[in-house]
């Protein structure tokens, strides 16, 4: 018996752009890919969200000259004595139709089903191609081998076979699940993806507005494959699951383009995988788009354009730090001076700006690249972290010798980074010598604007009336708009302080914090408290919030 051969009319590629259901830079971008992934032209097409399957399979259909499959009341599915994991791994279905045999496909370079095919049937075979989803049904009707297995099932899985790993991420539902998660975490505006691995199974999880909300727990079956499709993805090694790695992905879902951020960690139940999603031309580089308070933003406006010192954003991790810095960067970005950054990620790409990944791994660590960008001639420095005496002491040297740096600290407020320097090792002097102004910020979700509604006055909740006097306050009450939490978004809320020279004396004698809040306040300094409740006055976001990031900030325990 002869082997099914296919007659090719011309390549899968050109004939989807020929017919137009794909576009030729979709098909470029498709075939750079090849080199670096274990998988065919059409994965990496349905993969990137470039083509629909179906779309796929009508072209490779017309390509191959072959049928696609549609059912009819009177097919007999037949049955091969195989073993069910073969059956698997090879997913395929026979038919018995006008006395003829058919044999519907998904993936027609399986040569292991042909041949397993011609050893038991003497008559020709027609194949029929055939979309992953209903194959899968079939094979669960009339074979009981569905894509659900049970947990026993999986156990049938060895996760050490790397190459099982590769063939299970590169398999259509496994690519579908993928981009589908992604594509949902887009549609619910998630900033991050969580993949947890626990003692009951795998959970994942979206970060939405800062805060995490449960997705699913994905088929058991599946689950191993879709850490692996992930790392595939980003180019990390599946094969290592003992320590952490990081990559990126850059791909294009329903028409968007984002770029992914992977981060994998081995725990004592399986790897846990995060996806920060940053979503091209989703950010907004402009200060207005901040929700800074008029007054503090004028203020900000003018120090970012003074000619040298350091300028400081603080706040923990995920208070949009960075987002503030490139807003500022955007600002004075002139194009008569050079700006150069050191980032570690650089998460968005600013044009006319020479940005800097920090790489420890070879030795390019904050320290040490600062050192070498003072040699490039910059005007303007930013710095993504102060994290250790090597590096303030650097940006202190650079502010002192006609450099404007800007670069970020993780305090609870403004007048804490002052302390924070000094105990980094920074002496006092130098600090009232070069700094210019400090940031502290929070984010804080707003309310949903169709769901708003009055909760009776703030000193009812506060216990006592604000300054300035009392107000009406609201909440969202939660409906489809914004899945049922309240909250649609998200707006900071700052404190800024600027550096007086009662302030820089009283830096440079070394005098206690108490002591330099009392100066703050003497010269104006408003709390990122203070800006909470006036957002709360404009029925921006709610009190609960407010005191929710305000934790440990002075004014914002209750």
């Amino acid at each position: 018996m002869n082997s099914v051969v296919f007659k090719k009319k011309e390549k899968i590629g050109e004939l989807l752009v020929r017919t137009g259901r794909l576009q030729p830079g979709q098909l470029e971008r498709a075939l750079s890919h090849l080199e670096n992934v274990p998988q065919g032209l059409g994965e990496i097409l349905i993969s990137l969200g470039f083509i629909s399957e179906e779309d796929f399979l009508v072209g490779l259909a017309e390509q191959l000259s072959l049928e696609l499959y549609e059912p009819r009341p009177d097919d007999t599915f037949l049955s091969l004595d195989i073993s069910p994991i073969f059956h698997r791994e090879h997913p395929f279905a026979l038919i018995r139709r006008d006395n003829r045999i058919i044999l519907l496909l998904n993936n027609v370079k399986d040569g292991d089903i042909f041949s397993a095919v011609e050893l038991l049937f003497p008559e020709p075979v027609t194949v029929q191609l055939c979309p992953e989803s209903v194959l899968q049904a079939i094979m669960k009707e009339h074979y009981d081998l569905g894509q659900e297995s049970s947990e026993s099932d999986d156990l049938l899985i060895d996760e050490a076979d790397v190459d099982r790993l590769k063939d299970m991420a590169s398999e259509a539902p496994v690519i579908k699940y993928v981009n589908t998660l992604i594509d949902t975490a887009l549609n619910r505006r998630a900033s991050d993806i969580h993949i947890e691995s626990l003692e009951e199974g795998q959970l994942i999880r979206f970060r939405v507005d800062g805060i995490l909300q449960d997705y699913e727990i994905p088929p058991v079956s599946m689950q191993a494959a879709i850490i692996s499709r992930t790392k595939l993805l980003a180019g990390l090694d599946i094969a290592e699951r003992r320590i952490p790695q990081d990559g990126k992905i850059s791909m294009r879902i329903s028409g968007r383009e984002v770029d992914l951020r992977v981060s994998t960690m081995p725990t004592i139940y399986g790897e846990g995988v995060v996806i920060r999603i940053l979503e091209k031309g989703s950010i907004i580089l402009d200060m207005s788009h901040l929700g800074m308070p008029p007054e503090v933003e004028k203020v900000f406006r003018r120090l970012i354009t003074v000619a040298n010192g350091i300028i400081l954003v603080t706040g923990p991790t995920g208070s949009g730090k960075t987002t503030t810095l490139y807003c500022a960067m955007n600002r004075i970005n002139s194009g008569s001076n050079k700006i150069i950054t050191l980032e570690d990620p650089v998460e968005y790409q600013l044009h006319g700006i020479n940005q800097i990944q920090v790489r420890p791994d070879i030795g390019l660590t904050f320290a040490k690249g600062l050192r070498s960008i003072v040699r490039q001639d910059p005007d303007v420095i930013m710095v993504g972290e102060i994290r250790d005496f090597d590096t303030a002491e650097i940006a202190v040297q650079s502010s002192l010798t006609g450099h404007l740096v800007f670069s970020t600290l993780h305090t609870n407020d403004a007048i804490s980074a002052i302390t924070r320097m000094v105990d980094i090792g920074v002496e006092r002097f130098l600090i009232a010598s070069s700094l210019r102004g400090i940031m502290a910020q929070r984010l804080v979700r707003s309310i949903c604007p169709q769901c708003r509604e009055s909760k009776g006055l703030i000193s009812e909740h506060l216990g006592y009336v604000p300054e300035g006097g009392d107000f009406e306050m609201f909440i969202g009450r939660g409906c489809k708009n914004c899945s049922g939490t309240g909250y649609l978004g998200r707006v900071g809320i700052y404190e800024l302080l600027p550096m007086s020279d009662k302030l820089s004396r009283g830096i440079a004698r070394g005098v206690a914090q108490e002591d330099l809040e009392k100066i703050a306040d003497a010269d104006g300094f408003k709390t990122m408290f203070v800006d909470g409740l006036n957002k709360i006055k404009q029925g921006v976001t709610t009190l609960s919030e407010v005191v929710r990031v305000c934790r440990g900030v002075r004014n914002g325990s209750l």
